[in-house]
């Protein structure tokens, strides 16, 4: 049996179909399970994401997963929530990740988008097919008249959303009107990956990750630093809002975003330097 938040076996159907028993939680929801209490907080990554405190005899810990603490247009931040040892993602825990606003961001990519179909162009997104990728649907939707046409992958995740309550207009490569559009060129494609696109239009290809701060992306004609993830000076934030004697940084620039903790007074390491048993017995 798997047991996920309602948004998350719904994109494990509908995405990957996969077929499993799922015991689903609401977030807040307690599951109680061999002495162990453990309770699903918004993550603010995708739909479903979930953050799990787990609380017990001797341990009360917190394990973040992938989060982001800034508010899209399609997910509501993580919120910190109080824990003796925190478990935490820094995918972008180095100080050259210092995101933008999110509000100049999309700007940035609206304003190119809208310049492409003037310049005769379809501008056209690579971003991850869960959550990125909707991101950009809505921004589309909610700030422009442009129609959106989908790839496969990123039409499957996107109906899903649909399914969860998301409002989302968007059209599939395989539907009639998704071809005409392409036809016109008077639309923005996304999709997960760099494929041929089903039109005769030149296409102009950007693509939306937090690394493109720091990193190049040759063969893109433009690229935006829109990221499902906390900068750093968030992750720092939401460090100091949790207030956990210990810290335990997985993924990404752990070690660097560990000596800026250390700094700071927490007693704080890199997680690939504990053993997990010694971690849930509390002897580091």
């Amino acid at each position: 049996m798997v047991v996920s938040t309602a948004g998350t076996a719904a994109l494990m159907r509908g995405v990957w179909d996969m077929e499993a028993r799922f015991k689903t939680l609401e977030y807040g929801e307690p599951l109680k399970h061999r002495g162990l209490k453990i309770t699903p907080h918004n993550a603010g990554h995708v739909l479903g994401s979930s953050m799990f405190h787990v609380e017990a005899d001797g341990l009360d810990l917190l394990y973040t997963g992938d989060i982001n603490t800034a508010e899209t247009l399609t997910t509501k931040p993580a919120e910190p929530v109080e824990a003796e040892v925190l478990v935490i993602e820094c995918t972008y825990g180095h100080p050259d990740f210092i995101f933008p606003s999110r509000s100049r961001i999309y700007a940035e990519i609206l304003r190119w988008a809208t310049s492409t179909v003037s310049s005769g162009a379809i501008p056209a997104f690579k971003a991850y097919s869960i959550g990125k990728s909707q991101e950009l649907v809505k921004l589309f939707n909610t700030y422009t008249t442009l129609p959106v046409v989908t790839g496969p992958v990123v039409s499957k995740a996107s109906k899903t959303y649909v399914e969860q309550g998301e409002k989302l207009e968007f059209h599939t490569t395989r539907s009639a009107e998704g071809r005409r559009l392409l036809a016109t060129g008077k639309c923005v494609y996304i999709d997960s990956q760099v494929r041929t696109v089903p039109t005769h239009r030149r296409v102009k290809w950007a693509v939306a990750t937090g690394w493109s701060l720091k990193y190049g992306y040759r063969g893109f004609d433009a690229a935006f630093p829109l990221s499902g993830h906390a900068d750093f000076k968030q992750l720092l934030s939401f460090v100091e809002d949790v207030g956990p004697k210990k810290v335990f940084a997985v993924h990404g620039y752990s070690r660097v975003f560990t000596s800026f903790l250390r700094r700071r007074g927490f007693d704080a390491r890199p997680l690939e330097d504990v053993a997990v048993q010694d971690l849930l017995q509390g002897t580091v």
